[in-house]
Order: structure tokens, then sequence, then C-alpha cells
């Protein structure tokens, strides 16, 4: 076997179905050792040579992963705050007051964008499954108290809930339990009813989901909630920062925030539609009280006492300038403005691709849109719009779950300037789509062809794949697949 692939064997057979997985492990790349040193102007050069196959973040012409705002004047300013505030360490805020206040700030903005009165608090954060992992870690620390420490806490959440929680579950120590969806695509509330017990620290809501865009009944979970006495947290990763937007220019957002009685914290990323750098989220609780458990303080050493209000100690502080800056820049007519376009945007593709035959799954209330289709590969259909220099993300679905193959479509204020172009593009690539897909029943994946950076060439079998697999398999065999064979 040589080092630019690998054999996969895929068995499918028997009554009960079942796949053998067998992944042989191989060195794709060379063992860098360590370098004596180079110029800068050569250091520069090879980063540029290493991003030769890279999407460009700022072209408008990406679909997912990116929220931009389209306008380079909030990137440059994003960037000099960036840089003003590098050097300085989130670690100890005695050192750096400037840091402390401008925390404060983006906290009383985030609050008061999702309807939190004065009592409400909160923590800058570095991504959403920080601030997801804070909320279950307050959550954890309030039900051990109240219950006890001897029950494995329990989290009831959606199927359709951020991965984020799991993760956190996993290193908390907590167990998830999935509730089903109802035909809206939103968490059943009588299954999450069914699931809820004496172990229930947590229920979860999002607004919206990822996958769909469909904010779930946030009031209908309030109320159980609220009889059950339990917490209630809102994922609002994606929505913080444009469903009170959306509102206000008169689309119909249910009520997510903390104007609802239940609610007990929501996390919200400013690095989404908050439109400034990664990584930078808030976490935010009703109250003082909620927060205790999140809060982490050790003194039983010879150093100084170490106090974390978040997962990550020593930090740069660039991202939570750049938050700042940004926010301050834009201010709510700034991001009314913004909102309008993604509005734009978003209707616009969903009138185009529903006219070309794609079907939109759900009433997404959000800015983030799927859309299936019974008669294209969808899976070649991102290949094809990749050759055309856009990026659209599959997703696989779930053959075992019954969740269906996938178009996904993350909308910004950049795209209103080019729905049209893509609309276009995707006119003349659908025709060529128009095939089933492979069988997967009885599969033999011989030397799976690998590029020069160690991924995998052929990303439309790969997520057949994924979409064929029971979820249970694609996690063991990416777990191998990533520890033997990417991160070398």
């Amino acid at each position: 076997m040589d080092s630019s692939s690998v054999d996969i064997v895929l068995n499918k057979g028997g009554h009960n179905k079942s796949f053998e997985v067998k992944i042989y492990r191989i060195h794709t790349t060379k063992i860098m050792s360590f370098p004596n040193g180079s110029d800068a102007e050569g250091v520069l050069k090879r980063l540029e040579d290493y991003a030769k196959n890279d999407f460009e973040p700022h072209s408008r012409r990406m679909w997912g992963h990116i929220y931009y705002a389209g306008l380079k004047d909030v990137v440059e300013l994003a960037r000099k705050a960036y840089l003003m505030y590098m050097d300085k360490t989130m670690l100890d805020f005695t050192c750096f007051p400037s840091l402390l206040r401008m925390e404060r700030e983006v906290v009383r903005m985030a609050s008061s964008l999702l309807n939190g009165d004065e009592e409400v608090v909160g923590n800058f954060t570095y991504g959403g499954t920080e601030s997801i992992m804070l909320a279950l870690k307050a959550a954890r620390e309030k039900f051990r108290k109240e219950e006890g420490g001897n029950v494995v806490p329990e989290i009831v959440l959606p199927a359709t809930a951020h991965p984020a929680f799991w993760k956190s579950a996993e290193y908390l120590g907590m167990r998830c339990l999935r509730a089903k969806l109802d035909d809206e695509l939103r968490a059943d509330v009588e299954t999450v009813k069914e699931l809820v017990g004496d172990k229930t620290a947590m229920i979860v809501g999002s607004a919206p989901n990822y996958p769909f865009g469909v904010v779930d009944d946030i009031k209908a979970l309030s109320d159980i909630a609220v009889d059950g006495k339990l917490w209630l947290h809102v994922d609002a990763c994606l929505g913080g920062f444009h469903l009170p937007f959306f509102r206000e220019l008169g689309e119909k957002i249910p009520d997510f925030d903390f104007s609802v009685e239940g609610v007990h914290s929501i996390s919200a990323d400013f690095h989404k539609y908050g439109l400034s750098p990664r990584g930078a989220s808030v976490i935010l609780y009703r109250n003082a009280k909620l927060r205790e458990g999140q809060i982490f303080v050790m003194a039983s050493w010879p150093g100084y006492p170490l106090v974390n209000t978040a997962v990550l100690s020593t930090r740069s502080a660039g991202t939570l300038a750049a938050a700042w800056a940004v926010m301050s820049y834009l201010g709510f007519d700034g991001y009314l403005k913004l909102a309008k376009k993604t509005l734009y945007a978003k209707k616009r593709l969903i009138d185009g691709l529903t006219e070309l035959g794609l079907e939109l799954l759900g009433s997404p209330e959000g800015a983030v849109l799927a859309f299936t289709s019974e008669r294209h590969n969808l899976f070649k259909v991102s290949t094809l719009m990749a050759e055309k220099g856009w990026y659209v993300q599959s997703q696989p679905g779930s053959k075992k779950l019954g969740f269906p193959r996938s178009l996904h479509f993350s909308v910004i204020p950049g795209h209103a300037e080019v729905v049209d172009e893509f609309l276009e593009d995707m006119r003349e690539v659908l025709p060529e789509c128009e095939c089933s897909y492979p069988e997967m029943s009885s599969f033999d994946v011989s030397k799976l062809k690998f590029g020069e950076d160690g991924l995998p060439e052929d990303s439309e079998l790969i997520s057949e794949l994924i979409h064929s697999m029971p979820p249970e398999i694609v996690e063991s065999v990416f777990k191998q697949f990533i520890n033997e064979l990417i991160f070398r």
C-alpha cells in the first residue's frame, strides 16, 4: 500500500444488517522536524503556499462556516482592535482593567438585545462550545447541590441540538437524552415531557437549530421547565444576533429569550451573526446565583489565587476587543441594515432554489436553511459548485435516524450581492446531478485517494457512506480515521 491511499472495507449482511469496518493505518505526510529558522518574507510566502487550496473567507462565495458582513471597513476595524489587544491576556483582569470593562459592556449589549434585565449576568467566551459547556457546568453544580452527587445528571434535548452538548456532557460526566422532532423539525414537546425525570439537570432548546434553521417552541419548553423547576437553556449561538433584527423587520419570530419565564441561560455567538472575528461568544444567566457553578477558583497552591470565569485560562484579549469594536461601530441601526440584506438573500435563495426543484426543509425562521431533493445527487452538486468557486455544505443526514441528505446554507449579508449569480450557476449544475446515489448495502472501497493535505479526494463517496452507515459506526470510523490519518 502506498502513502497516498487507504483501504476501508464495509460489509453489510445477515439479518442484523451489521457493518464491518476495517481501517488500515498509513502515513499520508512526512514528519516535519523542528525548523532552523527562516527570514520573515520566506515564512509569509510559505503561509501563502499553504493556503492555495483554501476558500477565500471574504469572497461572498461561501455558504457555510463564514459570517461576513460584506463590509471592508468592519473587517479593517476588527483587525486593528484585535492587534491593539492581542498581547493582553484575559487570565488576570487586575493587570488589564480595560478588559473587565469591555467584557461587562459586551455582556450588557447582548443582554439588552435578548430582553435581559438588570439582574442578567454573563461572560465572554471563545466560542459557542465553551459557552454551552459553562452553562452545563453551572446547571450540573446546581443539580448536585440540590439532589446530591451520586446521580448522573441528565440533559433532555432535541435531536437537532448542537453536538457541543454531547461533547460537554462527555467532559462533565453528564448524560444526554435525545427527544424526537415534530413534523416541523422542532423539538417534540410531548417527547421532552416523557424524558424529563428526577435526574434532569437541564432542558435544551435551539433558536434556531443548525441543521434546518427552525426555532424550537421555547415557550412550551419553558412551561415544562417551570412546572418541574428545571433549568432551561436556549442555544442562540446562531440566532442571538439576527433573530431580534429579523423581528424588527417584521418577520414572525417566536419568543425565545429572557422574555420567556423559564429561560435560565442563553448562549450566543458574536463571531456568527454578531459579525466579529473568531472566537467570540457569550454565556448569559438570568441572575448571578445561577452562574455560581460556572466559576472556578483555586487558592490551595503556592502561586496566586487562580480565578477562571471560562473554560480557557490564558487567552488573548484580541477577540474580545474586536467583538466590542464591531458592535460599538455598527450599533443597532447598522445590524438592522445588515439583517435586511441577509433577509433579502434568504428569501431570494428560497424562491430561486425552490424554482429549480429543490425542497426547503421545515419553515426556518433563522438565516440558515437546508434543501433536499429526490431527483438530484446533492453531494455531486456540492462538488460541481466547488469547481465554480462556491462552497456549499453537504449534510449527509442519516438513513438510520430518518434524516434526509441535504444542502446547508448559512446566509450572510454579503450574499445579497451574489445570490443571483449563485442561482445561475446552480441552474447550470443541477441537470448534471439528476442521478441516483450508489448502493451502499454491500460496498468495498479500495485505495481511497488522498490529496497532499491528507484529506480524502472523493467527498461524494464519503458523504454517502456517512448517510448509509449507522451513526455509531460513523463515529467509530471517524475517531480512528482522525486519530490515525489526519492529525499525524
